[in-house]
């Protein structure tokens, strides 16, 4: 390794002092000492300082460093009506105690910062960072000490019981830039952040180049490479930030954590309040509605019980006409189903026309059922490999009985609806809810027979028996139709057809055990309609509540045991070279011993009033900004 130039006497990394104030021939031009020195060196190199500025420019030059915006017309009016010095310190203490003075001055810092609300790489996936950046606003308004500003970016999540702001605080060193595609090994991706860390470190408080050391000694400065990786051991103890959700088959990563869940905005609290407020409501009332039920339980049982011993079940119809415009071929099998052959057509609709000597009818049952001479076995038309079908929607009506004279048929309307089987997207409901581009279809259900029943709004038909004709609407396209099909007409009450099983067998069994009874009047409290409906609305009410989710922050955190730090020779990772530990460089102050060997030390030693390079470099930043 090649030795050093001998930098250590350069005024740079010596500790500031204050120099005296240099004699000027125009001294009634200062305002300030620094005026002393720029006049100082106009005068040396001949020249004379530029006239004052009109009244509307220096208000305008004022706005546009403080905010950032330029004054109003009734701001410039009544400055230029009265310019006195006092007027002026209004107006810059008016402009100082703007909110939008912080905002204005985050903007460089955010730079500085590399703030940004997405990853910057590939999919530039999204991040919540917003909360450092109000952090960072928030602290200039409050005119926070610059030290205090520092330590609590860098280390903030160490400081002893670190607030909620110190630890949003260290979103500095969250917003590196991040890559997720899938070829990126975790590791290298975490390296490649620590690198950032301690280069962003060294550009905004150090004002040096310390990147060209991740490789090599510093060409130009007094640092070596044994420097760099010390200052990055400072910065080694972060958790990989990257994670893949779809394991070894996963074609990205997800930048995820660590994060830190903010409170909810004074918005989710009332809301959330409110809705707390409406749930106590609806369990107060639940608890009287359930108390009424246990009053009325035996005689709910008695009668339940007396409905499911005279339950008749479901009885097929009898189908006594088939229409298609598909011009399809059909058969009437001998157990009630339609049996559909012929040309598969691309959309279709069946009319089936029924008869049944039942009326009083309360549900409908429709099923769908397979048949060797269906493609796959169906229960669909259209494909071998996936007989899938669509049910778009199904109608039903109740035709006058013959010979009644000219009455129309009557509509059925249908409400409650449910089926053992439906692909996702494609819910039975669909298939009852007026519109053509919905329906029920059976994906990931193919080869075996399926089945929904669908409630009627009130019972339907005619003393003597009932005519019904059911329509059921197929035009997704592709063959999507179904091949054979069964109805069946349902009376009495409809709550019986969701009866459990268990709950059919205790109700017409001879003898009833503790549990079985137990099960009976839980079952009644479950079913209840006025139960049932508040479970409903308190279980609605708790989404809402669980959707109400706190804002998180991406924050800086240590890992509980310190990594392990080597010299990386060329800057790879997968090439270690002698270990080290966290420390400073050498040319510059020492880091003392009353200091922790971590990012908080690191961050005192950077704002120690030993450091040469800290306060230079902030101040020419500044002045680089305002001038």
């Amino acid at each position: 390794m090649a030795a050093l130039p001998a930098q250590s006497g350069h005024w740079a990394y010596r500790p500031p002092e204050r120099p005296a104030v240099p004699e000027v021939e125009r001294s009634a031009w200062l305002q300030n000492p620094i005026d002393a020195f720029v006049l100082r060196r106009m005068e040396s190199e001949g020249l004379e300082p530029a006239p004052r500025a009109d009244t509307a420019r220096l208000l305008r030059r004022v706005h546009l460093d403080l905010v950032g915006l330029p004054p109003s017309v009734e701001d410039v009016l009544a400055f230029e009506a009265d310019p006195s010095d006092a007027a002026w310190e209004t107006v810059v203490d008016r402009l100082l105690a703007s909110p939008r003075f912080g905002e204005h001055q985050a903007r460089a810092w955010l730079d500085l910062a590399r703030y940004a609300d997405s990853n910057g790489f590939q999919a530039d996936q999204l991040r919540d960072s917003w909360a450092y950046r109000d952090w960072v606003i928030d602290a200039l308004n409050a005119d926070m000490p610059f030290d205090q500003f520092t330590i609590e970016q860098i280390a903030g999540d160490l400081l002893p019981d670190a607030s909620l702001d110190q630890q949003i605080a260290t979103g500095f060193h969250r917003t590196v830039t991040c890559n997720v595609e899938a070829g990126v090994h975790p590791e290298a991706n975490r390296v490649q952040q620590v690198f950032d860390r301690v280069n962003t470190t060294a550009t905004v408080w150090l004002g040096t180049t310390m990147e060209c050391a991740q490789c090599h000694d510093h060409k130009y400065d007094p640092f070596t490479q044994r420097d760099y990786y010390r200052l990055f051991a400072f910065f080694n103890n972060t958790p990989v930030e990257v994670r893949n959700p779809f394991g070894d088959a996963g074609v990205r990563y997800d930048f995820y954590g660590p994060k830190l869940d903010l409170p909810l905005s004074a918005e989710q609290q009332r809301e959330r309040d409110g809705l707390e407020a409406r749930r106590a409501g609806l369990e107060a009332e639940r608890a009287r509605v359930l108390a009424t039920i246990d009053a009325e339980h035996e005689t709910w049982l008695r009668d339940l019980a007396a409905a499911v011993r005279s339950d008749a079940g479901f009885e097929v119809l009898e189908v006594t006409g088939f229409e298609s415009t598909g011009g399809e071929d059909h058969a009437i099998l001998d157990d009630g189903s339609v049996l559909i052959g012929g040309r598969v057509p691309d959309t279709t609709t069946y009319r089936i026309e029924t008869r049944t000597a039942r009326n009083g009818i309360t549900a409908f049952r429709l099923e769908t059922l397979t048949h060797p001479e269906l493609p796959g076995t169906g229960p669909g038309r259209g494909d071998v490999e996936r007989p899938n079908f669509i049910l778009n929607e199904l109608g039903v009506e109740v035709l006058p009985q013959r010979g009644g004279g000219p009455a129309p048929a009557s509509a059925v309307e249908l409400t409650a609806a449910r089926a053992d089987h439906a692909q996702a997207g494609w819910e039975i409901e669909k298939a009852i809810d007026g519109k053509l581009d919905t329906g029920w279809a059976i994906g990931g259900g193919f080869f075996r027979d399926h089945s929904a029943v669908f409630e009627t709004a009130v019972p339907v038909g005619d003393e003597g028996g009932s005519r019904i004709v059911f329509t059921l609407d197929q035009n997704y396209g592709r063959g999507r139709t179904i091949g054979r099909v069964r109805l069946s007409a349902f009376t009495g009450d409809a709550a019986l057809l969701e009866l459990p099983a268990d709950v059919r067998r205790i109700l017409v069994a001879e003898e009833r055990s503790s549990a079985d009874l137990e099960r009976l009047r839980a079952y009644h409290r479950e079913r209840h309609p006025g139960a049932l409906r508040l479970a409903r609305e308190i279980e609605s009410i708790d989404r809402r509540i669980a959707a109400i989710e706190p804002a998180t922050t991406l924050v800086m955190v240590e890992e509980a045991s310190a990594r392990d730090t080597f010299v990386m020779r060329r800057g790879d990772y997968l090439r270690p070279g002698d270990e080290v530990t966290p420390g400073t460089p050498g040319l510059l102050h020492p880091f003392r011993d009353e200091w922790p060997r971590n990012r908080l030390g690191l961050a005192r030693w950077l704002v120690s009033p030993d450091n040469p390079l800290v306060a230079r470099v902030t101040v020419n930043r500044a002045w680089s900004q305002l001038f």
